[in-house]
């Protein structure tokens, strides 16, 4: 009787552990997703706002100017982020002939990571993460 009240116990606290784990995997996807829509001008925008907490009256007077940087930060960041690809590309030219095949591949393989934000793997391709038994 004992034993079959433990694993009962047993059994529905294991139950209890998956659905939680389930669950709270569902709820940081769908968080992570959110904000994955937020565009950078927007956050941008809002830390702003939140940093100096203008009144109304400045809001009105600031927002403008903000939202006009923004755009023109997001402007930068594509540009930024266009060069530095052209540069990553130059650099792995030059190293081609002088890596294995094997080399090579680990290469592309971290700059494929790297330019999909979508990967769920993406911070994988950081320093140290890519040596074997991490």
């Amino acid at each position: 009787m004992k034993i079959r009240a433990i694993l009962t116990i047993v059994i529905s606290l294991l139950v209890g552990f998956v659905l939680g784990f389930l669950t709270e995997g569902q709820i940081v996807k769908r968080n992570r997703h959110k904000w994955q829509k937020v565009s950078y001008t927007q956050m941008f925008e809002n830390r702003v706002l939140h940093k100096i907490e203008p009144s109304e009256t400045q809001k009105a007077q600031i927002l403008p100017i903000i939202r006009s940087y923004a755009a023109k930060m997001t402007e930068l960041r594509a540009a930024t982020g266009q060069k530095f690809g052209e540069l990553r590309n130059q650099m792995n030219a030059e190293l081609q002939p002088l890596l294995t095949d094997e080399q090579f591949k680990r290469l592309q393989e971290t700059r494929d990571r790297s330019s999909n934000p979508n990967d769920p793997g993406r911070r994988e391709g950081s320093p140290g993460r890519d040596k074997p038994g991490n």
